[in-house]
C-alpha cells in the first residue's frame, strides 16, 4: 500500500520545488458545539518568504456578532529559516485571549540551534534535527513530504510554552475533500499526541486546506476558503 502511495505523491509532486513560497491562506473557522459544528469566525495565514528565511503569522478569531457566545482570538508568529531543505525556527510567539482574559502569552527565542530561552526565564536544550514550532511545522511537512514521498512518518521536536518534545506526524495517505463544491486532492497527516488532524493540499504545494485540531475541551475546524500567492 505505502509503494502505490509513494508512485502516486511521486506523480503529483514530480515538477514542484522543494522551496518555499510566499501566500496568504483565508479560513473559515468552526467550533463544535453542543449544538453541532458552527461557524464562529475567521483565520488567516500569511508567510513571507525571503530567500532562505521566513514569517510566517496567523491570526483566527469569531465574528463580532458571536462574541456574546464565544469569544475567542489567537495569534502566532514563526520566524525562521530553511537550511539545507530543514525548516530550523529562530523566534516564537503566541497570544491567546478567551473572553479578553489572556490564556496564554509566550515567545520563545532558539539560540544557535543549541538551547531555547522561554519569555518567563525558562530554558531547554535541543538535540540535533529538525526543531519546528506548532506553526512552522506545516512548512516542514510541506518540504518533507515532498522529498521522502515513502516516509509513512516524520518525526520533529516541537517547541511551546511547556519546552521541546518530540512529536510524532503519521502520514495516512490520499483522501479527495470538498470546499466549495471543489474536489481537491490531498495526503491526510496525523499527530496524535497533538490531537491534530491535517489535510495537505497537493495542489496548493502541500499546505493544509483543512486543520482540525482538539483544545483541551473544544474541537476547531479551519476549512480553506482562498489562497492566494503573489503576482
Amino acid at each position: 500500500m505505502i509503494k502505490i502511495f509513494t508512485i502516486i505523491l511521486s506523480l503529483f509532486i514530480t515538477f514542484q520545488s522543494y522551496a518555499l513560497s510566499s501566500y496568504i491562506g483565508n479560513y473559515k473557522l468552526y467550533a463544535k458545539t453542543t449544538l453541532g459544528s458552527m461557524h464562529i469566525g475567521a483565520a488567516q495565514f500569511e508567510l513571507n518568504v525571503d530567500d532562505d528565511k521566513y514569517i510566517y503569522t496567523t491570526e483566527a478569531k469569531t465574528a463580532s456578532l458571536l462574541k456574546a457566545i464565544y469569544d475567542y482570538s489567537r495569534s502566532e508568529q514563526s520566524i525562521g529559516e530553511v537550511i539545507e531543505d530543514e525548516i530550523i525556527s529562530n523566534h516564537i510567539s503566541v497570544v491567546e485571549r478567551i473572553k479578553n482574559e489572556v490564556k496564554k502569552n509566550y515567545e520563545i527565542t532558539i539560540i544557535d540551534r543549541n538551547y531555547a530561552i522561554s519569555s518567563d526565564g525558562k530554558e531547554w536544550k535541543i538535540d540535533p534535527g529538525n526543531l519546528v514550532d506548532h506553526l512552522s511545522v506545516y512548512l516542514a511537512l510541506s518540504i518533507d513530504v515532498q522529498k521522502n514521498p515513502d516516509q509513512s512518518e516524520f518525526i520533529y521536536q516541537v517547541a511551546d510554552e511547556d519546552g521541546i518534545e518530540y512529536q510524532k506526524f503519521l502520514v495516512k495517505g490520499f483522501q479527495t475533500v470538498t470546499i466549495e463544491e471543489n474536489e481537491i486532492e490531498t495526503i491526510l497527516i496525523n499527530c496524535p499526541e497533538l490531537e491534530l488532524t491535517l489535510n495537505l493540499s497537493v495542489e496548493h504545494n502541500l499546505q493544509p486546506v483543512l486543520i482540525y485540531k482538539i483544545n483541551g475541551k473544544s474541537e476547531f475546524r479551519l476549512v480553506l476558503k482562498e489562497f492566494k500567492t503573489p503576482t
